[in-house]
């Protein structure tokens, strides 16, 4: 046992220094968006239709790069550059660069002809947006159970959800983990449903030797910043469906001033005048960014390895089931926590842990079908739309229990350390691993001063992004 008191009984803290996460950024990114500034070259979109206007939706993004304009329906060179550049390093005809994820995934699953009244099966286990993006374009998403080891999305509970309105499955490849793609494809095919992948968190990861968010009709990936590579805010839609790429960049650019008399209602369904455009000066930072993501996740795995090796060999933590077919890269180190084993409770774990300068978190303060929004479906005005519309409204309701397994994870097993980024380096993993080691050693202590503990406002919940 460690002599020292732990730090929230009076002793002194394991560590006084703050982790901290950012960027890891060069001369690069400053070169390029600075050029960007001094050309005067902030948005150089033009949403008006041309001669060529069906042509040019459909154009792989490495041929739209090429274009010798400053101006163009789809952006300006940094841009298209980005583009580019994105749709190489991941195998994809086209790339289309968004203001965020979340606008992308309701663009993605608008693209794939998903409307309203259409279900979209979604894990309940995920950042908020992934449910709110369904709901941009009044379809409804429906919320199922996660796999206990990957924390991905359950195929068996996929199939179970399926109806007649079923239109799309939006798995997440959670924390850098990878679904079980093969099974979900086998469920799509098998009910004629559309896959639009959320690879917000997992740039770079394979599944079966190809990159996920390639795997579907479409997919997402986001760069904002406590994401692998970052313009801030941001996102990149990839696909290699032309119909598909042309639809979402319609949508991305006000896609109805690029409409014409003779375009079928089909072709016009869902393109309503928004505006998910990317920035130069965002793109310009992401054309310096993606060159160093392979960098990036290799540092995330390395600090990662140290924790799960450190953490392995202590009671009660497991680290996620990695499949043999995936190779993952880590976007946040997330654990299973088992208060048996640990002989302390979790919440008066995290207390302790992070009164010895350890950011440690327990994940999503909630599952997204908590949120009031869903349990009392009001989203859109105050009269139940979209789950109101139409002459059949929705049957799909949410209540807390429904996914018993993710409910599990949030509220008793999950730890999360976000900070395995850059520049956290392995020593600072061997201090979470020695404060974790001194928590333990002091079970018995903590549990005797438990009510005191946690009687003092404790942030139970805490995320761990100190």
């Amino acid at each position: 046992m460690t002599a020292e008191r732990p730090a929230i009984l009076g002793g002194a803290p394991l560590r006084d220094k703050p982790f901290t996460v950012g960027p890891m950024v060069d001369g690069e990114e400053e070169r390029l968006v600075l050029a960007a500034i001094r050309e005067h070259n902030f948005s150089r979109y033009l949403g008006s239709t041309s001669s060529d206007i069906e042509t040019v939706l459909r154009m792989p993004s490495r041929e739209a790069a090429e274009i010798d304009a400053d101006w163009h329906f789809l952006g300006g060179p940094n841009v298209r550059k980005f583009a580019a550049a994105f749709a190489d390093k991941f195998g994809a005809q086209f790339a289309i660069p968004v203001n965020s994820a979340t606008s992308g995934l309701s663009v993605a699953l608008a693209a794939a002809g998903v409307g309203p009244g259409d279900e979209v099966i979604v894990p309940a286990l995920s950042f908020t947006a992934t449910g709110t993006s369904v709901l941009l374009f009044n379809a409804i998403p429906v919320f199922v159970d996660v796999d206990p080891q990957t924390f991905c999305i359950d195929p068996a509970a996929v199939e179970e959800a399926v109806t007649p309105r079923t239109k799309a499955i939006l798995p997440v490849h959670l924390l850098g983990n990878s679904c079980d793609m093969e099974a979900l494809w086998a469920i799509a095919r098998h009910h004629g449903l559309r896959i639009i992948e959320d690879a917000a968190q997992a740039p770079g990861v394979l599944y079966r030797g190809r990159y996920v968010g390639t795997l579907g009709d479409a997919g997402v990936f986001s760069f904002q910043q406590s994401k692998n590579i970052t313009t801030g805010e941001g996102g990149m839609i990839v696909t290699d469906n032309a119909e598909v790429a042309a639809k979402a960049r319609r949508i991305i650019n006000h896609g109805e001033a690029a409409m014409e008399d003779h375009h079928s209602d089909a072709e016009l369904a869902n393109i309503v005048g928004c505006n998910f455009r990317m920035p130069e000066l965002s793109a310009a930072l992401g054309r310096a960014q993606l060159k160093k993501l392979d960098v990036v996740n290799a540092w995330r795995n390395r600090n990662y390895r140290i924790l799960a090796d450190g953490l392995g060999r202590l009671p009660g933590f497991t680290a996620p089931y990695i499949p043999p077919e995936v190779d993952f890269v880590c976007h946040v180190a997330g654990f299973l926590y088992d208060a048996e084993q640990t002989g302390l409770e979790r919440d008066l774990f995290i207390a302790a842990i992070r009164a010895e300068g350890i950011p440690m978190g327990t994940g999503y303060t909630r599952l997204m079908y908590e949120n009031p929004m869903f349990l009392r479906r009001i989203a859109f005005g105050g009269g139940g739309s979209p789950w109101t519309d139409g002459a059949q409204p929705s049957p799909v309701t949410y209540a807390r229990g429904q996914c018993p397994v993710a409910e599990s994870l949030i509220y008793e097993k999950f730890l999360w350390m976000y900070h395995i980024a850059y520049p956290s380096t392995p020593e600072d993993m061997g201090d979470v691993v020695r404060a974790v080691e001194k928590v333990l050693d002091h079970a018995q202590a903590l549990n005797a001063h438990a009510s005191k503990v946690l009687g003092t406002g404790v942030d139970k919940r805490a995320q761990g992004r100190i």
